[in-house]
């Protein structure tokens, strides 16, 4: 894969954790929403979120209830930075320089990819979420 496959927009199609008992999740349930952007001077941004969180009851953007704010907060993702495309491996390296996640800020995401005409498949290496071990895999469809 080379950089210029995977300059442009993409809309995220799929959000599935697989565990490594062969458990099978969809993370954000059916129709997560997102948007991936790599521009080719090397940035890229992400924000993905659940397709179903409940609007906070207060139209103050500060007045969330403690159980509205943490909904919001797991039930998204954003992060910024730049890219490089590291062909041998086949993936996509995010060095993340704003994160939702302060462990993630100054740090790199290393996404396995791969790429079949206007659809993008990123894996992540096996990662530890609440005590297993999972796999996650994002499809994302080229925005035209």
């Amino acid at each position: 894969m080379q950089q210029h496959e995977v300059v442009g927009t993409w809309a995220l199609r799929s959000f599935v954790a697989t565990g490594s008992n062969g458990e099978r999740r969809e993370v954000w349930g059916e129709r997560p929403t997102g948007q991936l952007i790599y521009t080719s001077d090397g940035h890229m941004a992400v924000v993905m979120t659940r397709s179903d969180r409940t609007q906070f009851v207060s139209a103050d953007p500060l007045g969330g209830t403690p159980e509205e704010v943490k909904q919001a907060f797991e039930g998204m993702e954003a992060y910024a930075g730049t890219y490089h495309i590291d062909s041998d491996r086949g993936a996509v390296i995010h060095q993340t320089n704003i994160c939702r996640l302060p462990n993630w800020e100054g740090g790199s995401q290393l996404r396995y990819a791969s790429i079949s005409a206007d659809e993008l498949t990123l894996r992540t290496p096996p990662v530890q979420v609440r005590g297993g071990e999972w796999v996650l895999t994002l499809v994302w469809n080229r925005v035209a």
